[in-house]
């Protein structure tokens, strides 16, 4: 076997090494696994690595249920795994706070005894070189002993002066020490604020979890509906767009007109209204796509005190009705007094759907079912009835349209 040979045979089996001990997650072929990998690992900082892992894989292979629980269960996981190194994180600094703490108290009081004491020496000897420069020159044997004595005073002075420059860049360290326990205290106030929404999150996540059990009951067939049901919604609406857009006919219609009534219709559970904002102007009604250009309504809607089921949002009470203020556009409202049943973006609901997120916000009024315009534009109608689903299509001049979905 010549040289060359032998050496691409060598760099050949270095690579056939490689290949077989690295994880496959680094070519992005990694499946969700069955296990947890990560148990051993007992620092927190490397379970978050760990999970975090496991999550983005498995986040992309939910084409079954067991899946789909693998993702639900490791994102619990990696959720606590963050909590712990929070925690970790909130006793260090508390730790380095009070060790600060102590440093301070040393220093004032060392400081201010050595400042008293420096300050009353400096004193005494100025004192004493005024009234001494006389004696001095009386006192000494000759010339030569005037001037040893009074370079000594000199560098007595300034030996004096040289301690007193030292004690106040002490105390400006002191200083710096005081404010780095103010960054610590803020870094605290952080980490605490930090704890709080991952444990918050960590209680929709067990939530989320609960619901997906409890809504497919174990059963890969109620799994497959529940998907297959939000598929078939998604298209619906994007034939509806397909058709407006080849025969459609518009109609303008003004701010708070009344568009439709709240219905059932579709793939719909309960009487509700999905209302969702897209960026599409009216002449690229054939480009609409279910699944993108998509913005959350709540940026573009009026703010107000509306209330909220359980399970509406990642950012509500799991366990029982809330109610905030939402909103933070001027757009109106399209019902007078909504409750939302479903958030824009993932909730403990948005397993359902392709892109893992919900692209609108659901909504319903139980006392007054009127659907109005958030906005003057063209609007557009789509009858498919009780099973495809009714809705409207708004264009509006700002580039904005919204949608209008599961009406009467």
């Amino acid at each position: 076997m010549s040289r060359i040979t032998t050496q691409l045979f060598r760099i050949l089996s270095v690579v056939f090494i490689y290949l077989v001990l690295t994880p496959l997650s680094v070519y992005g072929l990694s499946v969700c696994p069955n296990d947890d990998p990560c148990k051993d690992k007992s620092e927190a900082n490397e379970r978050v690595s760990c999970y975090t892992d496991i999550v983005n894989v498995c986040s992309a292979q939910r084409q079954n249920m067991a899946a789909q629980i693998v993702y639900l269960t490791t994102s619990i996981q990696l959720t606590t795994a963050k909590i712990d190194a929070t925690r970790g994180k909130i006793a260090q600094i508390e730790k380095d706070i009070d060790t600060i703490s102590e440093k301070i108290d040393s220093l004032e009081s060392s400081l201010t005894k050595i400042s008293q004491v420096l300050l009353d020496r400096i004193a005494a000897t100025y004192r004493l070189g005024e009234k001494s420069y006389l004696t001095m020159v009386l006192s000494s044997n000759g010339f030569s002993d005037f001037v040893n004595r009074f370079k000594y005073m000199q560098k007595v002075q300034a030996h004096d002066r040289k301690l007193l420059f030292q004690l106040q860049n002490s105390k400006e360290n002191f200083k710096d020490q005081k404010q780095q326990r103010e960054d610590k205290k803020v870094e605290l106030d952080q980490a605490k604020k930090q704890l709080e929404k991952e444990q918050n999150t960590l209680a929709v996540q067990k939530k989320e979890k609960e619901l997906f059990l409890e809504t497919t009951r174990s059963s890969e067939s109620r799994y497959r509906q529940e998907l297959d049901a939000a598929r078939r919604e998604a298209e619906g609406i994007q034939r509806a767009a397909s058709l407006l857009s080849q025969a459609g006919v518009p109609t303008k219609i003004n701010k708070g007109d009344v568009i439709g009534i709240m219905g059932n219709t579709g793939f719909s559970t309960g009487a509700h209204l999905h209302f969702a904002v897209y960026n599409l102007n009216e002449a690229d009604l054939n480009k609409f796509n279910f699944n993108s250009g998509y913005e959350n309504p709540f940026n573009l809607l009026k703010s107000r005190e509306l209330g909220f089921e359980a399970t509406a949002c990642d950012d509500v009470s799991p366990d029982q009705r809330t109610s905030k203020s939402i909103g933070s556009g001027s757009w109106d409202w399209p019902m007078d007094s909504p409750s939302i049943s479903q958030c824009y973006g993932h909730t403990p609901w948005s397993w359902r759907y392709q892109s893992g997120i919900h692209n609108g916000v659901d909504m319903y009024d139980d006392k007054n079912t009127l659907i109005k315009s958030v906005e003057g534009g063209n609007k557009y109608v789509y009858r498919g009835g009780q099973s495809a689903g009714n809705g409207v299509f708004i264009f509006h001049e700002n580039g904005k349209m919204t949608l209008y979905w599961h009406l009467q």
